[in-house]
């Protein structure tokens, strides 16, 4: 393994234009050692500062970005705010057509409507009994969570709670074959009743729901503690759905990536429809039946019902397109320029939708990834200043904000594939998502000084001994390896940016602070933001990219595990 101090000794040259060949002989002459170079460029992490990172993301996670969501208007909008910081920090532009964008095309599927039809089964006869629809502009007896991209169709079986705990004696599921029918519950589970334990706790809903399709079914119906107003209330909301892009997948993969979106169904059926259902008196009698089938938990039995349930979703392909937001500093090193240090977060986020508690329906991901968005930008304004005034790292710098992660990571994987730097070239990538907040774990314990890095060892030692070097000269943050495991079940190391990097053989390290209980919701708003732990830790993503910069040589990649992982990934 190389030595660090080696590495630390790497060289720069001045990159000033317009000197005289006097200016530039005398220049070479006097020029400082190349320590001292390193040092001088190091130091522009004092131009990283709360108040820089606040302004931006006071702007970059407002109401106004409408959530960022991918191809939507406030994503769109977002793209020309980080258009215009870099234009006006004098960045150059490394998209297409000497712009600051990479376009590119998705395909998606919108949903315009859902109608739901109820037969009667009379001696295996299909009645019509009741149709009802869900759109922008209507309601229906149900709501659909998440799931029915198919046309479904099949008979209703009644299951209680929907869990077997043979433990407990309960076999809620048991002796019927579910395979084609729609499996009708009470949402939630009675595990713990006046102080006995009726079901296993670890028996939870996404226990039930592997249980339910492991077996083939059609579709779930939940039964929830919803009143008629209310449930109305839920569906009205749910109305937004329609009409908006769904299972965003790159135009130029669309037939070789299969869909994520799941094809069975899982609604909540209205009290008013569950009733009928169950041939109850009314609404009110479904709090009777739960309460019944809980006092004798035990000798519930499943049983089919006299209706079937048909569900068809009116969908079609539409075509949206987005950029990446690229801009770039050019290296001084005449024999190193051509290689790149590429730094990434993603500036997209989930856009608007259900409301919460307060009402707010912008979900403005301040956090996830406004937070790794403006701290870019803070790097990208301190490399900038360190140029005008004569010094420049000796490799290139391309700063790349992608879009399209929250869909499955599709701006990285567009640049990967059409790099405007060859990927043999890229040197290193580092990528930052989730910077700003701390999780419940460091909470707990009081710290707040540090950062998950996940990568660098993983993949290349060299990389990490100039990562280390670099947290040691800036943030001097802790740098937290829990999720630095090839086997860690969250499988970090897969889930951002970086991957598209990695799985092509980059080194790299992504820094993040963890997940929190704002995540994904509308309340990750800037105002919850650690300003001065961000800054430190966007000065030690700072000056690592300084020392890789600078760094003699490349970081290899030197850990037989992960190549061996990235040649099933390509």
């Amino acid at each position: 393994m190389r030595r660090i101090i080696l590495l630390a000794a790497a060289g720069f040259f001045w990159a000033v234009s317009g000197c005289s060949s006097t200016e530039q002989s005398v220049r070479k002459e006097t020029q400082p050692s190349i320590a001292t170079n390193t040092e001088r460029l190091l130091a522009y992490q004092d131009e990283i500062t709360t108040d820089f990172l606040r302004q931006h993301l006071t702007v970059f996670a407002s109401d106004s970005m409408e959530g960022r969501e991918t191809a939507m208007p406030g994503q769109k909008k977002a793209a020309r705010y980080l258009a215009n910081q870099y234009r006006e920090m004098n960045m150059q532009p490394a998209g297409e057509s000497r712009s600051y964008f990479q376009k590119f095309k998705l395909t998606a599927t919108q949903r315009d409507s859902i109608v739901f039809k109820i037969f009667a089964m009379n001696e295996d006869q299909k009645q019509p009994a009741s149709r009802s629809v869900s759109s922008r502009n209507a309601t229906g007896d149900f709501i659909r969570a998440f799931g029915g991209t198919d046309s479904l169709s099949g008979q209703i079986v009644f299951a209680g709670f929907g869990v077997n705990d043979p433990s407990r004696g309960l076999h809620h599921l048991k002796g019927m074959d579910l395979q084609g029918k729609w499996v009708m519950v009470f949402q939630d589970i009675p595990h713990i009743i006046d102080g006995d334990t009726l079901v296993d706790p670890s028996i939870g809903a996404r226990a039930r729901f592997s249980s339910i399709f492991s077996q083939g079914a059609e579709g779930m119906l939940l039964i929830s503690d919803m009143a008629g107003e209310e449930f109305r209330s839920s569906a009205a909301q749910k109305q937004s759905d329609f009409g908006k892009p769904t299972n965003m997948r790159l135009a130029y993969r669309d037939d070789s990536v299969p869909s994520q979106e799941f094809s069975n169904g899982y609604n909540v059926v209205s009290p008013t429809m569950a009733t009928r259902l169950l041939r109850l008196e009314n609404p009110a009698s479904l709090t009777g039946l739960r309460e019944k089938i809980i006092q004798n938990i035990t000798d519930f039995t499943p049983r089919p019902l006299d209706y079937g349930l048909s569900q068809i979703p009116y969908e079609r392909e539409v075509s949206l397109e987005t950029k990446n937001v690229l801009a770039y500093l050019e290296g001084a090193d005449p024999q190193l320029k051509d290689e790149v240090v590429v730094v990434t977060s993603h500036y997209d986020h989930v856009g608007i939708g259900q409301p919460d508690s307060t009402g707010d329906r912008i979900y403005n991901g301040a956090d996830d990834d406004g937070s790794g968005t403006v701290a870019m930008l803070n790097m990208a304004h301190a490399f900038r200043e360190a140029a005008r005034n004569g010094v420049s790292p000796r490799r290139s710098i391309l700063f790349l904000n992608v879009t399209g992660e929250e869909k499955g990571l599709l701006g990285s994987r567009y640049y990967s594939d059409h790099p405007v730097f060859p990927i043999e070239k890229t040197v290193a990538n580092l990528n930052m998502d989730m910077i700003g907040r701390i999780d419940e774990e460091h909470q707990q314990k009081g710290v707040e000084n540090y950062a998950y890095i996940i990568g660098s060892e993983l993949i290349s030692s060299e990389l990490d001994s100039l990562i280390k070097a670099a947290n040691r000269r800036s943030g001097q943050i802790t740098l937290n390896k829990k999720y630095n495991d090839l086997k860690d079940p969250n499988q970090f190391y897969r889930r951002s940016d970086h991957w598209n990097f990695g799985r092509l053989g980059v080194p790299f390290a992504f820094f993040f602070t963890g997940v929190h209980e704002d995540y994904h919701r509308p309340s990750d708003e800037v105002h919850k933001i650690r300003f001065e732990k961000m800054a430190g830790i966007v000065r030690t993503i700072y000056a690592s990219a300084v020392m890789i910069a600078n760094a003699d040589e490349a970081p290899s990649v030197d850990n037989q595990e992960f190549i061996e992982i990235t040649k099933t990934d390509l």
